[in-house]
């Protein structure tokens, strides 16, 4: 076996990291709105509200992605590498679902998603430089906010458009599910400062998001 230099050891995981962050693909499939029927055209003012909620679950959906990608960089087994790989290639389902229903209701995405993506990809390195666990345990706490984010939107978009309640709840039931995947695996409770923390940027997040 060959004897790599810090040299080849830095190369090798630059690679890695390059096949990781350009490698995510969706899992296929197709978003719960294209089947449902469109009923009731939305007056301008919902359709605006729907857009900009939409536009903030999209930036969640971009930080989510860097956020399993930071993960997978430094996971310390390969079976932990790939858990993260899958769930992120779900949430690029979510994100392809928000943008499609952005675009259909002539909205734009935030123009602060690269920083959103970035910013997930450091969190996401941080929490995992030590074991495996922390990542889990941030995960599953991640998923629990962003279940019961989805939930509040749910309960603001207007009742008659059921394009835009199919994807939320589809995703909800998406994120339940990699928490309770993460708590599977061995994730612990977090301490609440950190909670709380998460909870703090959560939100600035959302307000820019909400409006640019």
């Amino acid at each position: 076996m060959k004897n790599h230099t810090n040299k080849d050891k830095v190369l090798i995981k630059t690679n890695n990291i390059l096949s990781i962050l350009f490698n995510i693909k969706s899992s296929g499939r197709i978003s719960p709105s294209d089947l449902v029927e469109e009923t009731e055209k939305l007056q301008r003012s919902d359709a605006k509200l729907v857009s900009n909620l939409m536009r903030v679950n999209h930036a969640g959906e971009v930080a989510a992605q860097g956020l399993y990608i930071g993960h997978a960089i430094l996971a310390k087994t390969e079976d932990q590498k790939k858990m993260m790989l899958k769930m992120a290639s779900e949430e690029k389902d979510h994100l392809d679902w928000c943008e499609q229903r952005i675009l259909e209701l002539n909205g734009r995405p935030s123009i602060f998603n690269p920083l959103w993506f970035s910013g997930s990809i450091a969190i996401g390195m941080l929490s995992s430089m030590s074991n495996d666990k922390n990542a889990l345990s941030f995960i599953e706490e991640t998923e629990k906010q962003v279940a019961e984010h989805l939930e509040s939107h749910i309960k603001k978009i207007p009742i008659t458009d059921n394009k835009t309640h199919s994807i939320l709840k589809k995703m909800k039931s998406d994120e339940e599910q990699h928490g309770k995947t993460a708590n599977n695996h061995g994730a612990s409770e977090l301490p609440k400062n950190i909670k709380k923390i998460m909870g703090i940027t959560a939100n600035i997040m959302k307000f820019i998001s909400y409006r640019i």
